[in-house]
């Protein structure tokens, strides 16, 4: 959160601690105490009773009546501590308390406190009493909204002394938040308007800017997502293998990996790798590694026929 404040009363530095919150963000509380009626020099009640309400909700952070209504035993006791017959004191108070992503707001006596939404005013606090005792009982009970979630956007609270909501009209509280960009602007163009309405009475300016929170995702739309980028991914895989294959030249040149084609044998252009064997005597030849083969022998002519025989001792004529 985002806070500001502004103080002129008679001890604008008896509660120095006015907001506090825990490290996560998720808790918080800004007081603003107003002491009257207070014995000189002893006006340090509104300090008391916003360093009691700080201290009692930051130890066990709750929403619930029972933690609202034990702030103000706190603060009710803090003024029974210092009271007397000859100064009956009494405090005015607005306290914001948040719990995550809700708000609760706690208002008595001269105090005010309206909340904004994207700029728009939603919320504004009724009359109650002070806080105090009258004849040794305590007074009503301050004014407590209900537990309510922030508006979706920009939460915006002023929390203000009457002093001021008597003075400023509302319109121009709502047209000085339109113009500023953080608490410390917001409240800056309150205290001119203040004093550009004559405002003579002290008065007292609490501004609390609560950014809009980013949305979280469930927990399907993260199971959605995931799957749609799986899908996403696989197709491109696929589309840029199919890819690489059509640009691919003929042959199945030209991809990572893959080995280059086998020549023919006597395909032209192609050099040779060996120089060729010479041929075995004897016209053996063929291919290198086998056996030479045998020449062929020459053939001899054919032996002439024995001529016949006559009669005995005689040769044929």
């Amino acid at each position: 959160m985002d806070i500001a404040r502004f103080s002129n009363f008679i001890r604008p530095d008896s509660d120095p601690d006015f907001i506090r919150g825990d490290a996560k963000g998720k808790n918080a509380i800004g007081v603003m105490a107003i002491g009257e009626n207070e014995p000189k020099g002893q006006e340090d009640i509104g300090g008391k009773i916003t360093k009691m309400m700080i201290e009692g909700f930051m130890r066990r952070p709750s929403m619930k009546d029972e933690a609202f209504q034990k702030l103000t035993e706190f603060a009710h006791d803090a003024i029974a501590a210092q009271q007397n017959q000859d100064y009956m004191v009494t405090c005015s108070v607005g306290m914001v308390a948040t719990v995550g992503g809700s708000y609760r707001w706690m208002c008595a006596g001269d105090v005010r406190i309206f909340h904004y939404v994207n700029g728009q005013m939603m919320h504004e606090s009724g009359n109650a009493p002070e806080l105090g005792l009258k004849n040794g009982q305590k007074k009503d009970r301050p004014e407590v909204c209900a537990e309510t979630a922030f508006g979706e956007g920009e939460n915006n609270f002023l929390i203000c002394s009457g002093s001021f909501a008597r003075t400023v009209p509302e319109a121009e509280i709502e047209d000085a938040l339109a113009a500023a960009e953080n608490a410390e602007g917001w409240l800056k163009a309150l205290k001119a308007l203040y004093e550009e309405r004559g405002g003579e009475e002290p008065y007292a300016l609490m501004t609390i800017f609560v950014p809009q929170k980013r949305k979280r995702l469930s927990k399907k739309a993260v199971i959605i997502i995931i799957i749609a980028v799986v899908v996403l991914a696989v197709g491109a895989f696929f589309a840029l293998g199919a890819a690489k294959r059509k640009n691919a030249p003929p042959g199945g040149q030209g991809g990572p990996g893959q080995n280059p084609p086998r020549q023919e044998q006597g395909a032209p252009g192609a050099p040779p790798t060996e120089p060729p064997e010479p041929e075995a005597p004897g016209g053996g030849g063929g291919n290198p590694g086998e056996k030479p083969t045998r020449p062929p022998q020459p053939t001899q002519p054919p032996e002439p026929e024995a001529p016949a025989e006559g009669p005995e001792g005689a040769a044929a004529p």
